[in-house]
């Protein structure tokens, strides 16, 4: 995915980038190799930080991090960029301002890049076993009552009458394996599972999770095929 995204524009070490709602840099990171520079943007603070702390372990440069929404675009004085990359964050944003405000600041041959996971992305077993301790915790609906309001998306469409409405989707399917502390970890990077909206239960909570995963998986292995869909699109 990440080549495709490099050979559509031509990236050869000089471009800028901006990814957008870029929590700890799962894109930017891989998309520095290819650019001068990547801004990394994202409301969260402790999102940033994450990606900053990996930045100093792996010694990686190229990424600058702002924290800031993403309404905030026009006021960040960032430069003309290549592309703008937007994860699982779009369905998140008034898709119609941001794609209006990124269409003055990405260059005439540039364009916007939409990344995020397909519906026919197979359900794993362990992610009942992390819903229903969720549940047990938080009360049914937990997902949709503490994160952010998350509509569904459709790239292509919501696309289709922007800035940028010439389209191509590519499909990849990505073979995950996690451990059990990487699947706790995840839950805790989670709006409606982190520490904040636990309080107090949070080691209570870790430690259930953590025996319910084992029970589901002694060896403390989880797999996952996540398909995922990532729509290019460029001006017409």
């Amino acid at each position: 995915m990440f080549e495709l995204i490099r050979d559509r524009f031509q990236l050869d070490g000089t471009q800028q980038l901006l990814d957008l709602g870029c929590g700890p840099g799962t894109l930017a990171f891989p998309l520095s190799r290819y650019v001068k520079v990547v801004h990394a943007v994202d409301p969260e603070p402790a999102m940033v930080a994450e990606g900053v702390r990996i930045a100093a372990a792996e010694n990686a440069i190229g990424v600058a991090w702002r924290v800031a929404w993403a309404a905030d675009l026009p006021k960040l004085g960032l430069p003309p960029i290549t592309a703008a990359t937007l994860g699982r964050s779009f369905g998140w944003m008034d898709t119609e301002r941001v794609l209006a405000d990124l269409d003055h600041l990405i260059e005439p041959a540039g364009g916007v890049v939409v990344v995020g996971s397909s519906d026919a992305s197979t359900r794993p077993g362990w992610l009942d076993v992390i819903e229903a301790v969720g549940a047990e915790y938080l009360g049914p609906g937990y997902r949709d009552r503490h994160g952010p309001h998350h509509r569904g998306v459709d790239p292509e469409h919501d696309l289709s009458a922007s800035p940028f409405p010439r389209s191509v989707t590519a499909v990849f399917d990505q073979p995950l394996t996690y451990g059990l502390d990487d699947l706790i970890g995840l839950q805790f990077s989670m709006s409606y599972t982190s520490p904040e909206i636990l309080g107090s239960r949070t080691a209570a909570y870790e430690r259930d999770l953590r025996a319910a995963l084992l029970s589901y998986s002694p060896t403390g292995v989880f797999h996952h095929a996540r398909r995922v869909v990532c729509a290019v699109a460029v001006r017409g």
